[in-house]
């Protein structure tokens, strides 16, 4: 099985057609045709149902394209890796975190982590907490910035700092006049959510501040686009200060005048499984935190 067929076969999908694939990779769709059929053959499946429309994956299909881009992550993260190792680097640490490294205690431990190991390489991932506890798991990521709302055993972990939440208005909204808001001055509103693959926990938690009865939307996206959507009306939504702070076009934020209304950070790891690059960091952070 050729890497370059499962390449096709994620891009075809992706498209949603092997003409408009075809286009992006700049090759004929007959190339496409045929890389796909051969991986129908080795795999004894059909993978697509193709029409005048464009493609449609099986179900044996569904399965094999998720199976499939798990596996070309890991072979890209195996590249990189190795690209690494061929420049002399000493080594690196791969992180995953919830929240994007822009908020003050975030750069503050990246950039001193940098003047203490100049040598040690990061590669910074972003996704849900059920993704980054699965990544752990899986040898993807070596720690993860998380939130502990869900518990896991199988993760050793310490608390790393308290995010505060605010609220995020169109800037239009009758409530931007003020300053602070509290929970019941929004409850008619509808709050719009990241929903990464299903990862219920930062939902769960809004719930908790804001109350059971209120309205949430979920969007499987990145805050920006959550951010656009506030920004068109489509509701309001909960965020970090250290997004607040950076703003966004046609969004307003506020503070939200509850005692919990925060964001806890975790740093996690899998404590059966950890090198000596990897202890490094973990002790890194575990010092900082008992200074502060």
């Amino acid at each position: 099985m050729q890497s370059g067929d499962l390449e096709y076969f994620k891009l075809a999908v992706e498209a949603g057609s092997l003409t408009r694939a075809a286009m992006i990779r700049g090759v004929r769709v007959s190339t496409f045709a045929r890389a796909i059929d051969r991986l129908e053959d080795e795999l004894g499946v059909t993978l697509l149902e193709r029409n005048h429309t464009g493609i449609r994956l099986t179900a044996a299909g569904s399965v094999v394209f998720q199976r499939i881009s798990f596996l070309l992550d890991d072979l890209d993260e195996v590249k990189s890796l190795c690209e690494i190792l061929g420049t002399g680097h000493r080594g690196v640490v791969r992180i995953g975190s919830l929240l994007p490294p822009v908020g003050g205690r975030f750069k503050l431990v990246l950039s001193a982590w940098k003047r203490k190991h100049p040598d040690i390489r990061i590669i910074f991932h972003e996704m849900g907490t059920r993704d980054l506890r699965s990544a752990l798991f899986r040898n993807r990521l070596d720690v993860i910035f998380f939130t502990p709302y869900v518990r896991s055993d199988a993760i050793e972990s310490l608390p790393f700092f308290n995010e505060n939440l605010v609220l995020a208005l169109p800037s239009e909204h009758p409530l931007g006049r003020r300053r602070s808001l509290t929970c019941d001055e929004v409850r008619n509103e509808t709050f719009l959510v990241q929903d990464w693959g299903r990862d219920y926990s930062i939902r769960d938690h809004y719930t908790e501040i804001l109350g059971k009865d209120v309205t949430i939307e979920t969007h499987p996206a990145g805050k920006q686009s959550v951010f656009a959507l506030v920004s068109a009306g489509y509701g309001v939504t909960l965020a970090v200060k250290s997004q607040a702070e950076r703003g966004f076009p046609g969004v307003i934020f506020r503070a939200l005048r509850r005692s919990d209304a925060h964001l806890k950070i975790h740093l996690g790891w899998d404590a059966n499984r950890q090198d000596a690059v990897t202890g490094r960091f973990v002790a890194f952070i575990r010092d900082l935190v008992r200074q502060s």
